[in-house]
């Protein structure tokens, strides 16, 4: 169960950063990177958003630009779909809102 859950890297309670992260984003985990400097996995809104300097992995503002399209295009009209291609799945966030958002 979540609640007992402990976050592995601080050994604190992973539920209260979690609450805490719809206050504010809560860091996780940071590291450097040849290639793209520094990654950070950070809480926000509940979810774990990865991010370097100049890429968003998941959720994040990329996320909420994703919704604005997908809204554009229409919820129905993607329901009807038959195949949808999905590029770079990173943290799944994509997947995520086609599957609990618009119920594809």
């Amino acid at each position: 169960m979540e609640f007992h859950q402990l976050d592995v890297l601080t050994n604190q309670p992973y539920m209260l950063k979690k609450i805490i992260s719809y206050l504010f984003p809560v860091n996780i985990y940071k590291t450097n990177s040849k290639i793209s400097k520094t990654i950070e996995v950070t809480l926000y809104n509940g979810e774990l958003v990865m991010d370097a300097k100049t890429v968003n992995y998941s959720y994040g503002s990329l996320q909420r630009a994703l919704r604005v399209g997908l809204k554009h295009i229409g919820f129905e009209h993607i329901q009807q779909m038959n195949n949808i291609l999905v590029l770079g799945v990173a943290g799944g966030s994509v997947i995520k809102t086609l599957v609990n958002e618009i119920g594809y």
